[in-house]
């Protein structure tokens, strides 16, 4: 018997696009932790097509590191993504950034994986800026690799707009951006910086969730985390936050369901 996948549509609104354009839908993936879904990964890509993205965006740990890291099925689905029209980009987690980061341990497998994905025309962002034009905006998508130690276990490190502004300069007023940042926990910084739609996951949905009060414990091993999942909303600027599709290590979900998501983005200007 195949898992429920929890599909969710957020709607936001943004005056950078025209009100009489059609709004940009974007697909977004996350924390697949190389799950496989149906043979050919054919119930998860069914469920992308009935989503009609402009574009599709992953957000961040689609494999699972290891010294022989299981990224199989992870490769099947961008190769399936690939064969659609809507272009694909993807962003590292804190599983690729180890890996990529750290060849004494893990060795060529990320540059044998980016390799593979870029042969397949995926863009992986490993903090760069793609620009795509959709109707009358321009939009930039960011794909920001956080330092490894903002990862660490029982640690919440203090952190400011000085590392995104290093890295991407600071954004323009008239274009929309998204910044594919994996870890959620720093949503205000994001917005601050200028992200518009900050895509983040990570935290796996707070693992256990309480019905009316949320997610139970992060992988840094914080209780009860704010941004645990779905959409959050700070003076203008907003985060959605996947459960993730995968899991790994502790294969448990409670009340807690895997998730793709839709973001409907509706324009507002004259």
């Amino acid at each position: 018997m195949m898992t429920v996948m929890e599909i969710r549509t957020y709607e936001i609104q943004t005056d950078k696009l025209k009100r009489k354009e059609r709004p940009l839908r974007i697909v977004m993936l996350s924390d697949l932790h190389d799950r496989l879904w149906g043979a050919e990964q054919k119930q998860l890509l069914d469920a992308v097509d009935r989503l009609c993205g402009d574009v599709v965006l992953c957000a961040g740990d689609m494999l699972t590191r290891g010294e022989h890291a299981s990224m199989e099925n992870t490769i099947v689905l961008f190769e399936g993504l690939s064969r659609r029209k809507a272009p694909v980009l993807a962003s590292n987690g804190n599983h690729e950034s180890k890996m990529r980061q750290k060849p004494e341990i893990y060795g060529r497998q990320y540059q044998n994986y980016a390799g593979r994905l870029r042969g397949l025309g995926v863009q992986i962002l490993e903090n760069e800026k793609y620009t795509m034009k959709f109707g009358s905006m321009t939009v930039n998508i960011y794909g920001y690799e956080m330092p490894l130690e903002y990862y660490r276990k029982f640690c919440m490190l203090p952190y400011d707009t000085e590392d995104l502004r290093q890295r991407f300069g600071t954004p323009e007023a008239s274009v929309f951006h998204i910044l594919l940042a994996h870890n959620p926990v720093y949503f205000k910084t994001y917005a601050q910086w200028g992200a518009d739609l900050t895509l983040s996951g990570h935290l796996h949905g707070g693992i256990v969730r309480i019905p009316g009060i949320g997610g139970v414990i992060t992988p840094q091993a914080k209780l009860f985390p704010k941004y645990d999942r779905g959409l959050f909303e700070d003076k203008g600027k907003y985060m959605a936050v996947s459960a993730g599709l995968g899991e790994h290590t502790v294969p448990i979900r409670i009340f807690n369901p895997p998730q793709l998501i839709c973001i409907v983005v509706k324009g507002t200007g004259s």
